[in-house]
């Protein structure tokens, strides 16, 4: 490959410290430098420097965190003594290496391993036991520092840097036809073990190995570390690792007998050319071991010139490194640091490709780079550094031989010959995403250089994991084996190609990835990467185009175009069939039958699944494919009876009830003839109208519903807002206005009743204290689902304003309206807003309903029901939607579910406001400002008074975030503590799930953290058919319900009960459970009110004397004395909530 490589593997940049420098690394924070800034004389330009700064970097803000980011990740160089004395030596010991004896090379590889216990790192086409090649060590010609840390470009990340030490072979141990057949492979190995071999004898106590170049597995190198001896030549806390690197000069062999269209591997070298096919790879391969110090002058020069060159590439290799793109071995992509810097180079030379300049900053010069590679194409406009005028070096001549095509200054070694076309894919996909973190308004450095990208459960729709098999494809013939002797690159590249042309524009990309088993081993052992390849596992990533992958029909060529329609059957086999569409066209085409989008949103995967069977042999079993695991969890349980709830519901999706509810708007505007006032509007304001209930409402048989158990008797009523048309005639009394609204209801229901024979009932609540507040509602009984109604009047919000804003209003008046007008708000305006941005999501992503349910699943099952609202869990996963830089909107619900997780893990919800732009466009800076100042104000203000909301998410329309929260300082820093805990560990599952079965596991919630647990009777538990599992002893073969022959709306008993307790014991406890079919309630003392405070007669709940003992622990008073404390009386309240639930609960441990 080439001499200048990533100096690492990827992972998340992390600072890495260089020998010894601890104490001396200085704190340079953006606040240090900002105060720098402000020191500035202003009379001396300050406000010009500062413009000119925003245009080089995008942003003053900006350019400080480039800064930060480069004095973390350059070396430090001057901390390198000991390495650079390693190196001193390691030149010294190869020059003094003495010259060897001409011998075979069988009898060259069995000295070595009986002399020196080295084992000569042959390539796997080993010389033939009669081969009569011969090798004799000369000295190296010359050795030389190149890559990285030769123009000091490295970057410091978890693992390793290289330093690449390129040790020139003499051209005089070459004879003219080395170049055929693996000869110069041959003696490269036999070099490069005397090179080990001095190393080894030299004493100096170095660490030697072999590995390989690039995952090049034609061309093993040397590695040395340090001694850890700590002499003066141990390099150990320098964390480098030095590169040995035999290499030849360009000269030896003529080019042109290496062009891509060559076939250098011959069974018979007087064998026809014209007959053989041409071998690239290993003509490449070659190639690029006599362009190492070309490379190096050439960016050497430009980083002359171009004063940002060094901190444009650092910057870039940073950026390649957190998106997998910058593996040592390339196994990921094919892509690197080295490709990177010479496209930067290019892009600088004069000529028509010129688009940046020398004068550019480093920040303009890795902006324009990327724009480049984002947006070229590189199928039909190869790249050339330099161009040869030897025939075999033609553009057709590249472009016929290799996926990618980036020529070098010398016009004849493809730089890129490793990478494929998924890997080039995947680069500029992730280009596209990085201008789009460019172009943003929002500051996205932590997005563009800080964040880990490369997660397979963040990054892709569909994810599938499958080993390579043990047989071949066909492919892979003699010649195919000879260019490309590492099965696995092989296999990937295959796989790669095969899915980009069966998935066509299904897929926006189709990355293949892969690690090597072990790409080092000890010099005195062979390399086991044959014998495990096997073992080898692939993953491919899948992003998906949401507009056509769940396409039932896939179009292929016309019917009298033979040659084409030839070649499409041959690829797609019995699957492809001659159709006649509408417009008359007769087309080979593939269909995919299924219905319903969950079973749509797996039509990628049936395809996946079928090309892999057809064309690489691998059956269902042996592919762990990632899409619709989850899907289970928000569909019925098979244990529910079919009778009561069929499953067809899935198919049909929320269609039924979104017909039943345009219908119901229809009939119900309808009656308004009858009424005083005309009906203006009908809105939706439930979250089963939004797509957002976890399961799909289900349309109840009324008329039998005497069949249903009493643990299927729960009918979710659908919240509508019923507005009324403006009259003066309202009174202007709120009292009265309230019973005006019930007499409206009656007559509503009347004529409802009348005219379309479903049942209504007219609903008084007596819950509220609250005269102001309305009280009651319209539940209708219609086909199969209940639509509750409220009736909109904009007089009664006007009314509760001004009564607010009376000065003459009492104070306990003015507090019911302040909380009256809360619920009207919240009910009709707040509702209804959050409804109609959340059905403009849905439509707008395909993923997005099933999101929600997933993520309204996960924190059920964690008991969290009672302490986040439904809304605010829609947020969540609305900005997983609309901010999802550094990837793209998720385009299946399992990738957006985990991402709402791994938002959820990795909040830093202490410091940062989460920013949800529902209403699209309309989270400019200066309202971003604002939450920031809001919630800057609200830290300090909960922090003085005591009261402590945890996470605030806010929209433009509640900046402060607190629309949704029920109560002030809700969630608490336990509970927004205990949801993350949750959420890291469900992610780690995510991460180590082999088997479907374990991914139950994110839905099971660890249950002895909690101080009581009651049990419920899951028979009378009304909700309990929508348990992930439940029993079906609990749902079929039961008696008649209790509940008898009538309907009730929204009986939830298993919450009813936890509104009991909470409205008893108020924040003396916290309630945990599950109301998706849950059949247990968890308590957690609150320590804050269970602590001991002087003994009073309002405390609001069951008191006991207690006192401290000597070892720190409450108990009850003993004897005669008389505590001055009192705390609550747990067995006593235990026994009341016992009471409570009394013929409901079992059991309380």
């Amino acid at each position: 490959m080439k001499a200048f490589e990533s100096d690492s593997d990827n992972g998340d940049w992390e600072s890495q410290s260089d020998e010894d420098d601890d104490n001396d690394t200085k704190d340079i924070t953006m606040r240090k430098k900002a105060e720098h800034v402000k020191d500035i004389d202003v009379a001396g330009g300050e406000l010009e420097g500062l413009k000119e700064t925003a245009e080089l970097f995008k942003s003053n803000i900006f350019k400080l965190e480039l800064d930060e980011l480069l004095s973390e990740v350059n070396a430090k160089y001057d901390k390198h003594t000991s390495l650079e004395k390693a190196l001193h030596h390691l030149k010294t010991i190869f020059d003094a290496i003495p010259e060897g004896k001409e011998t075979l090379l069988n009898d060259f590889e069995s000295t070595m391993e009986k002399k020196h216990k080295i084992k000569v790192p042959f390539p796997q086409a080993r010389p033939a036991k009669n081969s009569q090649y011969k090798f004799k060590f000369i000295k190296p010609s010359a050795i030389h520092i190149v890559g990285s840390y030769a123009l000091k470009f490295v970057t410091r990340t978890k693992s390793a840097f290289n330093v690449d030490v390129a040790v020139e072979m003499p051209s005089s141990i070459f004879q003219e036809k080395d170049h055929m057949n693996n000869r110069y492979f041959y003696k490269r190995a036999c070099y490069l073990s005397v090179l080990a071999n001095a190393v080894k004898s030299s004493k100096k106590g170095f660490k030697v190995k072999f590995g390989l170049f690039n995952g090049d597995i034609q061309k093993p190198i040397l590695l040395i570390n340090g001694s850890g001896d700590k002499s003066d030549t141990d390099f150990t806390k320098t964390k480098a690792i030095i590169r040995i690197i035999p290499y030849i000069n360009s000269e030896v062999f003529s080019a042109q007998r290496l062009g891509p269209g060559r076939n250098c591997l011959r069974a018979q070298e007087e064998s026809t050319v014209e007959n053989l096919s041409s071998t690239p790879q290993y003509n490449a391969s070659i190639l690029q071991d006599t362009s190492y110090t070309t490379n190096l002058a050439y960016l050497y020069q430009h980083s002359k010139n171009c004063a940002g060159f060094k901190d444009a590439i650092v910057l870039a290799k940073t950026w390649l490194y957190q998106r997998g793109l910058a593996t040592a071995d390339q196994s990921q992509s094919g892509w690197n640091g080295f490709l990177f810097s010479m496209i930067m180079g290019y892009l600088l030379q004069s000529g028509s490709n010129k688009k940046l300049s020398n004068g550019h900053s480093s920040y303009q010069l890795l902006r324009g780079t990327i724009d480049f590679l984002a947006n070229h194409n590189f199928e039909t406009e190869p790249v050339f550094l330099g161009t040869s005028t030897h025939e075999a070096f033609s553009k057709d001549n590249f472009k016929n031989n290799y996926d990618v095509v980036i020529v070098d200054p010398s016009g004849t070694v493809n730089l890129a010959s490793k990478v494929t076309k998924s890997g080039l894919a995947q680069l500029q996909h992730e280009a596209k995403i990085a201008m789009n973190c460019f172009n943003d308004s929002v500051d996205r450095f932590e997005d563009l250089f800080l964040k880990n990208v490369n997660d397979s459960k963040y990054r892709f729709d569909n994810a599938i994991k499958l080993q390579v098999p043990d047989s071949r494809i066909a492919k892979y013939d003699a010649i195919a084996c000879a260019d490309e002797p590492y099965y696995p690159q092989f296999f990937a590249k295959q796989v790669g190609a095969i899915l980009i042309k069966g998935l066509s524009n299904r897929a926006e990309l189709v990355s293949v990835q892969y690690t090597l088993p072990s790409s080092t081993w000890d010099i005195d052992t062979t390399t086991t990467l044959y014998d495990t390849i096997n073992t080898v596992t692939l993953t491919v990533g899948l992003i998906l185009n949401p507009d056509t992958s769940s396409r039932l029909v896939d179009q292929g060529p016309d019917a009298q175009d033979k040659e084409a329609c030839k070649v499409f059957s041959e690829f797609w086999g019995k699957k492809s069939e001659l159709r006649r569409f509408k417009d008359g066209s007769i087309l080979e085409s593939v269909v995919w039958e299924t219905q319903g989008y969950e079973n749509k949103s797996l039509i990628v995967e049936q395809i996946v699944r079928y090309l892999f069977d057809y064309h690489l042999k691998i059956s269902g079993h042996a592919i762990r494919y990632w899409a619709g695991q989850l899907y289970p969890f928000i569909n019925y349980s098979k244990s529910v009876p079919g009778n009561l709830f069929n499953s067809k519901v899935n198919i049909a999706g929320f269609q039924p009830v979104n017909t039943a509810f345009t219908q119901f708007t229809k009939q119900l505007r309808a009656v308004d003839d009858g009424l005083p006032l005309l009906i203006n509007n009908i809105y939706p304001l439930s979250s089963s109208l939004r797509q957002a209930s976890v399961l799909i409402p289900h349309p109840v048989d009324f008329s039998n519903i005497d069949a249903y158990p009493t643990s299927a008797r729960f009918v979710p009523a659908m919240d509508v807002s019923v507005q009324l048309e403006r009259s003066g005639k309202w009174p202007d009394d709120l009292q009265a206005m309230q019973k005006v609204k019930e007499a409206f209801y009656i007559k509503i229901a009347e004529l409802f009743k009348e005219r379309n024979g479903c049942q209504c009932t007219v609903v008084h609540t007596e819950q509220t204290n609250n005269p102001y507040a309305s009280s009651a509602y319209l539940d209708i009984f219609y086909h199969g689902f209940v639509f509750r109604c409220h009736l909109l009047l904009d007089q009664e919000g006007e009314l509760l304003n001004t009564l607010i804003n009376n000065k003459t209003t009492p104070t306990y008046q003015r507090v019911m309206a302040t909380e009256a007008l809360d619920a009207y708000n919240r009910l009709f305006r707040h509702r209804r807003e959050h409804t109609f941005g959340i059905q403009a999501l849905c439509a707008r992503f395909p993923a997005f309903s099933t999101t929600m349910r997933l993520v309204k699943r996960w924190f059920g099952a964690h008991l969290l029901s009672a302490l986040v609202p439904e809304e605010v869990m829609e947020l969540l996963c609305g900005h997983v939607f609309l901010s999802p830089l550094p990837w793209t909107v998720p385009t299946s619900g399992l990738t957006g579910f985990s991402r709402v997780l791994g938002l959820l893990s990795s909040w830093d919800w202490e410091t940062t406001p989460l920013m949800v732009d529902l209403e699209g466009d309309s989270m400019t800076p200066s309202v971003r400002d604002t939450v920031m100042e809001k919630f800057t104000a609200y830290r300090e203000q909960q922090h003085s008074a005591g009261h402590y909301r945890a996470m605030v998410i806010a929209t433009t329309n509640d900046v402060e975030g607190e629309r949704w929260w029920w109560k002030t300082g809700q969630p608490s820093r336990a509970v927004a503590m205990r949801i993350q805990g949750l959420a890291q560990a469900s992610c780690n599952v995510l991460e180590e799930s082999v088997r479907d079965k374990d991914l139950r596991r994110i839905f099971v919630t660890p249950m002895q953290d909690y101080n009581k647990v009651i049990h419920l009777d899951s028979k009378r538990c009304t909700r309990y058919y929508q348990n992930m599992h439940p029993q079906r002893e609990f749902l079929a073969d039961l008696a008649l319900s209790e509940l008898g022959q009538n309907a009730f709306a929204q009986l939830d008993s298993v919450t009813e009960l936890v509104k009991d307790i909470q409205n008893t014991y108020g924040d003396l406890v916290m309630v945990f459970y599950d109301k998706y079919g849950g059949d247990k309630i968890a308590l957690v003392w609150n320590p804050l009110e269970t602590t001991p405070r002087p003994w009073k007669v309002s405390a609001g709940y069951n008191t006991l004397p207690v006192d401290m003992s000597k070892s720190g622990f409450l108990k009850p008073v003993q004897g005669e004395t008389v505590s001055k404390l009192a705390g609550p009386n747990i067995s006593a309240i235990l026994a009341e909530i016992e009471r409570l639930g009394q013929g409901y609960i079992t059991q309380i441990v």
